[in-house]
């Protein structure tokens, strides 16, 4: 039954959509950079911050699984981007008075979501996920290049402090309006 479950959320993989930005290109990394530059811009002239995780995910076999079960723990608004290389970027909606120890808190919520036991043919696997996390104020005068790539920074830091380690990103400060 256990190897029945498993099959099914792959067989609805299909499915669901990973991400709503999408643009055909191929290269993922790309697609989150544009989307953080739209965010950024967004919150900009919202004055709304908004959130971003970044994953890493071990073993690799499970990664397809994990985005169902992100995908099915997020809100609609909300997107992730596989990006091939055992990491997952899920970039939150605005959440009105969202704070670094609420955005702690979902992280490690999704973190026990993807640490699931999966359960297959020959022996039960036990993902990690280790998380980088960043809470981009309104007005971040920061790319998206340069957001992500402190976030995979961040994340690296993580990874070397042992699995399902959970660190948060600074993004430096807000300009003054």
């Amino acid at each position: 039954v256990q190897a029945l479950v498993f099959a099914v959320s792959f067989a609805f993989l299909a499915c669901i959509p990973l991400s709503q930005d999408r643009r055909g290109t191929g290269d993922a990394t790309t697609e989150v950079r544009g989307a953080l530059d739209r965010d950024l811009e967004t919150s900009r002239k919202t004055g709304q911050g908004f959130a971003c995780l970044l994953l890493r995910i071990a073993p690799a076999q499970v990664i397809a699984l994990t985005l169902t079960r992100l995908r099915q723990s997020l809100r609609p608004e909300d997107r992730i981007f596989d990006l091939h290389t055992g990491e997952i970027a899920v970039l939150l909606a605005a959440v009105p008075g969202l704070d670094d120890p609420a955005l702690v808190r979902l992280g490690r919520r999704l973190q026990a979501i993807v640490e699931e036991q999966v359960f297959t043919g020959e022996a039960p696997l036990h993902p990690t996920a280790s998380l980088a996390l960043c809470l981009a104020p309104a007005g971040c005068a920061r790319s998206g290049t340069a957001l992500l790539d402190g976030l995979m920074v961040t994340l690296d830091e993580a990874v070397r402090r042992g699995p399902s380690a959970l660190l948060l990103h600074d993004p430096g400060p807000s300009p003054r309006l």
